[in-house]
């Protein structure tokens, strides 16, 4: 996992699996980051292929964790299993970022 931070926003870059085994790190990255202040977190699956009940129950947790300190977290690069996990189980409703906020984030 990479962390970047750029325009006010800062992204994890994930890797490989999501799963019982990697999800505890990704847990406390994501509560550090937004404990530490950050307002705007992403979390980049474009290098991630497989993300079990365990990875999905990180992703919600620290969702509603942000929301609770008025920021905001989204998911970006879902595709294949990863992506179609998230729209089977619904949590691309509210966790893969739109174009609607790509757009409000670059002001358009």
């Amino acid at each position: 996992m990479h962390t970047t931070r750029q325009d006010g926003r800062a992204t994890i870059a994930a890797r490989g699996s999501i799963d019982l085994h990697s999800s505890d790190e990704l847990r406390a990255r994501l509560a550090e980051l937004v404990d530490a202040g950050e307002r705007v977190v992403v979390v980049d699956l474009t290098a991630v292929d497989f993300c079990d009940s365990s990875g999905l129950n990180v992703l919600v947790r620290a969702y509603k964790h942000a929301r609770a300190q008025n920021a905001t977290l989204t998911v970006t690069g879902a595709y294949g299993r990863v992506e179609n996990v998230l729209r089977t189980t619904g949590l691309d409703r509210f966790l893969i970022e739109g174009p609607a906020e790509e757009a409000s984030a670059d002001g358009r």
